[in-house]
């Protein structure tokens, strides 16, 4: 895209939609970063880029007008509590920011004290006895408990909200017990805590150390184990999955073992766990060392 000179510079008007974006500057010939960016990412393979992030959802705070800093935090960000940085208006604070599809629990910081959004009346309770905002965007997948209807109450936790069996409270239904969730593309474990009880999808009593349900929303990338027809059993484990030695248990098809996953794009590591044994995959030349000295395979998800 050629660019037009101005007195400052040089600009190009360009729309898009929202997403993350990584660009650079071809000047005579010579590629270089945007010197007013402070975002950059590398690629892998040497490469430097300039990142820019086109919006989707923007959080307001009105009033607080006398406030000297206002600052939002919250699990899209890991809570930092500097980062974003809100800008003033006319009527208060505000901030653009890019969120994936999913869910998120957030605060405002005015000036050091933490507070909910007073706007939004969705609220989840947190691990200090109050509430934190929530923001949800995307579809709902609604997750269901049949039976248990004699049971109190029934919450619904996963590796999508830190396991936190306090937060995510199910409807009673006339057969069982629900609740809606927005989730973007990814793998996940789930369980569901009953009156003290930890239950599996199928509404059978767990141990809670004891993996959980998978769930993969938009599965984009299928593991194969070729030709071992005499292992029992065989688990997938990598970076995808925080290397859970018995989460993910591959199904059979005819002599290979099989998993379908979601994997964001870029580079990943894993392993085969047959019949209790870590083994890199025999059928991938890709592999690199770790700090067992016994090596992980190595998978590139391309876009």
């Amino acid at each position: 895209i050629e660019m037009t000179q101005t007195d400052s510079g040089w600009s190009v008007p360009v729309k898009l939609s929202p997403g993350k974006y990584l660009y650079k500057f071809i000047v005579d010939g010579n590629w270089i970063v945007d010197p007013d960016n402070t975002g950059i990412e590398f690629d892998g393979e040497g490469n430097t880029n300039s990142v820019y992030y086109s919006a989707n959802t923007t959080f307001k705070l009105d009033g607080f007008t006398n406030a000297k800093r206002v600052v939002l935090s919250g699990s899209f960000n890991d809570w930092q509590e500097s980062k974003l940085r809100m800008s003033k208006t006319a009527s208060g604070w505000e901030l653009p920011v890019l969120l994936n599809n999913g869910t998120y629990t957030y605060r405002f910081i005015v000036d050091n004290r933490w507070m909910i959004d007073p706007a939004n009346p969705t609220k989840f309770p947190n691990e200090f006895g109050e509430t934190n905002s929530v923001i949800s965007v995307g579809k709902s997948t609604l997750f269901i408990l049949d039976g248990y209807t004699e049971g109190k109450s029934v919450y619904l936790t996963g590796s999508f909200n830190q396991w936190r069996n306090f937060e995510l409270a199910m409807t009673k239904t006339a057969t069982g017990w629900q609740v809606p969730y927005v989730l973007g593309p990814g793998n996940y474990e789930y369980k569901f805590y009953a009156d003290g009880k930890w239950l599996n999808a199928n509404g059978t009593i767990i141990n809670h150390n004891m993996p959980g349900s998978i769930f993969v929303i938009e599965p984009n990338y299928t593991f194969r184990l070729k030709n071992m027809p005499n292992a029992k059993k065989v688990i997938l484990a990598g970076d995808f999955n925080d290397w859970s030695p018995n989460a993910y248990v591959m199904e059979k098809e005819g002599n290979d073992w099989i998993f379908k996953v979601h994997l964001s794009t870029g580079k990943h590591l894993y392993k085969f766990v047959v019949d209790g044994n870590w083994i890199r995959d025999p059928g991938n030349t890709l592999w690199e060392q770790n700090e067992f000295s016994t090596g992980n395979s190595i998978v590139w998800k391309e876009e």
